[in-house]
């Protein structure tokens, strides 16, 4: 039962009472793929181009027009940096977060058949970056209300409905009411801020997360007379999540009788992996223009989370300041998550042969994305909430377009590269999108090639500590710089 998550750059992290958040649905259907320098420096807008490894996560078409064996390796380096400022406060803070890995490492076989008509039939291997989710938020300020007070509101709801303190949940009120956040008092349950609930406190929040979601591809794909591509991919994506929090509140103006600080950690390590299946196509109409489309299937992911929280709790009374702290059991559980299908149509122009001009456009429905809870349970209230989480990724999740534009252009054999990136928000929120900025160059030999590319996205949201918690808004800038290295053979 983890109480805070933190999702993709620009949506909500917030507490629960129940181990599924609809955020993390998003957090792992809204892409910001990687790859090669190629495509991250042209925009990643390859639905009509060729020849290119991280299509084997876009297109998979683009495997047709490989005319050699290839090997291809792409580190990179990652920097993300968030401004976060508390609600009701002017301070603004920054915390940064870097990371070294690899965006896709591959191979292509490629094979002539014997028939006059089909010209290439190809296979590609490897992996490709769907997502980083590297990044620190950290913000302070003074603002009304506690953590206390909704874990007390808990707390009560439970005796209400008939149980006792031994009933409380583990991972939330129970930690209270051990480290004497919440007690009786005269045989009444009560905690330091009843009475004065809207008090003022400092408070400080720092969410460290750390992971990447990459995906396994196995792709096919043949050309059928210079003119018709076609591919499939079956895609494996694996997530590897981790978000450790770190929430303080204390009383420094001495509004609260007794309070005087407390600390709330939150630990989640989320792993897993699922399956996919990607189709697509490129015509080649002349030698200068080409289109294409593709067609992603929903993801089934199979996801584990492993969790625990713990509170320390700091007063002073009659017999001097005291301090107690609690730790909830080591949590574990397994559910499925199904991500949205997406579809995709692009055109390009290829202007003498390696310079060009593309864009794409995409559609992705967030609104569709599902949890399933109880595929190794018939538990009752499992199935309540499981009903009630889908519901609620319908109400706040839309359906968005992404726009991709990339350029290239060839000299001799190097190359320069731009690319723009408009990404839809899931959020019913007033901004539209979140944008992407992408540049690079390269050199093309004939059996060998190096790139570079660069891609700065920047995206804004919000964050609170636990629900019903002040909001801390954001302003995220993320930095990938990538290497590719690749040789034909």
């Amino acid at each position: 039962m983890k109480h805070i998550a933190i999702a993709v750059l620009f949506l909500c992290c917030t507490a629960g009472l129940n181990a599924q958040l609809a955020a993390d649905a998003i957090r792992y259907s809204y892409l910001v793929p990687g790859g090669t320098a190629r495509f991250m420096g042209s925009g990643g807008a390859f639905t009509a181009l060729g020849s290119e490894f991280s299509c084997l996560s876009q297109n998979p078409a683009s495997l047709g027009y490989y005319r050699s064996n290839e090997l291809v390796l792409t580190p990179s380096l990652y920097f993300s940096k968030t401004d976060a400022t508390l609600h009701g406060n002017e301070a603004a803070y920054t915390d940064s977060r870097s990371n070294f890995g690899f965006d896709n490492a591959g191979l292509v076989f490629a094979t002539q058949p014997n028939g006059p008509k089909w010209k290439m039939f190809n296979v590609g291997l490897g992996v490709n970056r769907l997502n980083s989710f590297h990044q620190s938020v950290y913000y302070e300020g003074n603002s009304n209300g506690s953590i206390i007070n909704t874990m007390y509101d808990q707390a009560k709801s439970t005796l209400n409905s008939g149980g006792t303190d031994a009933d409380f949940d583990p991972y939330y009120a129970n930690l209270a009411y051990k480290s004497n956040g919440l007690y009786y008092q005269d045989n009444v349950f009560t905690s330091d801020f009843e009475g004065n609930r809207d008090a003022s406190i400092s408070r400080a929040h720092q969410v460290n997360t750390y992971g990447r979601m990459n995906e396994l591809v196995f792709s096919m794909a043949g050309n059928y007379e210079e003119k018709l591509m076609l591919g499939a991919t079956v895609g494996v994506p694996i997530v590897n999540y981790r978000l450790e929090s770190e929430y303080t509140e204390s009383d420094n103006a001495g509004l609260v009788n007794y309070f005087d600080k407390l600390k709330y950690t939150d630990y989640l390590q989320t792993e897993g992996f699922g399956i996919n299946a990607k189709f697509g196509l490129i015509y080649k109409i002349n030698q200068a223009f080409r289109v294409g489309a593709a067609f992603h299937t929903p993801t089934l992911l199979g996801l584990t989370d492993s969790y625990s929280n713990s509170l320390e709790y700091t007063y002073t009374d009659n017999n001097g300041q005291s301090s107690s702290s609690a730790d909830s059991p080591e949590g574990k559980s397994n559910y499925n998550l199904r991500t949205p299908w997406r579809a995709m149509a692009g055109a390009a122009v290829v202007i003498k042969k390696f310079s060009s001009l593309s864009a794409d456009v995409e559609v992705v429905d967030y609104s569709s994305a599902t949890f399933d809870l109880t595929t190794k349970t018939a538990n009752v209230e499992d199935k309540k909430y499981e009903s009630s989480l889908n519901r609620q990724i319908q109400q706040d999740y839309r359906r968005v377009f992404n726009y991709r534009f990339g350029a290239q252009f060839a000299f001799d054999v190097l190359r320069l590269r731009a690319g723009l990136n408009l990404l839809g928000r899931p959020d019913k929120s007033g901004e539209e999108f979140n944008v992407a900025y992408s540049a690079g160059l390269g050199v093309r030999l004939e059996s060998f090639y190096i790139d570079l590319g660069y891609q700065r996205y920047v995206a804004n949201g919000k964050v609170s500590a636990f629900d019903n918690a002040p909001v801390a808004y954001t302003t995220t800038n993320k930095t990938n710089m990538v290497l590719t290295l690749g040789l034909k053979f």
